[in-house]
């Protein structure tokens, strides 16, 4: 299973790259990462509109008509993943919070400073 800390901070690296970057960062570490895979189009086999480009990086796939549709869907799936839940209540929490644990006391005070 994916260490969503490990994947979240891959995503606050590559998150700041132009998008021939990122497509870069991501490929070589689809190429280069157990259980990583990058699914090159077949010249020879066109497929007209459906998508050619597939990636499995950090157990997730995605797929894509060209190398950055396909990344740029492969960052909105991880982003799913590892960031922020909406809870039952409507607020967005992040659990473990990156990059520093919380500290409820804390959270607590200011709460009770603010009402």
């Amino acid at each position: 299973m994916t260490n969503p800390t490990d994947l979240r901070a891959f995503l606050e690296t590559v998150t700041t790259f132009t998008p021939v970057a990122q497509a870069h960062a991501i490929i070589h570490a689809a190429g280069s990462t157990d259980g990583g895979e990058i699914i090159f189009p077949n010249p020879d086999k066109p497929k007209g509109g459906e998508p050619s480009w597939r990636i499995t990086l950090h157990e997730i796939t995605a797929s894509g008509i060209t190398q950055i549709d396909m990344i740029q869907n492969w960052i909105r799936r991880a982003n799913k993943l590892a960031r922020p839940e909406v809870e039952k209540d409507g607020e967005i929490t992040l659990f473990p919070p990156f990059p520093n644990p919380r500290n409820h006391g804390e959270e607590i005070a200011n709460l009770r400073a603010s009402l």
